[in-house]
């Protein structure tokens, strides 16, 4: 089924989704959710970031998500 909301719709639907849930939407993260949309990076490849940006960029998530990278390209 083909989705026909605006990247705006789509993003302010996630941030409604994730205020309800009590973890608001940074100015980062909805930068990253529009690369995402716009298909410049991966889901895995936008955690993968966020994982480096904390300090966990040797973890087994990260190996594992740079190991799907490596074979979605």
């Amino acid at each position: 089924m083909r989705d026909y909301r605006t990247e705006d719709q789509k993003v302010a639907a996630v941030a409604a989704s994730m205020t309800m849930a009590g973890q608001p939407v940074t100015p980062e993260d909805e930068a990253r959710g529009r690369r995402i949309l716009r298909g410049e990076i991966s889901g895995d490849q936008a955690v993968l970031e966020v994982l480096e940006q904390e300090g966990l960029a040797d973890s087994a998530h990260a190996a594992e998500l740079r190991r799907r990278i490596a074979a979605a390209a």
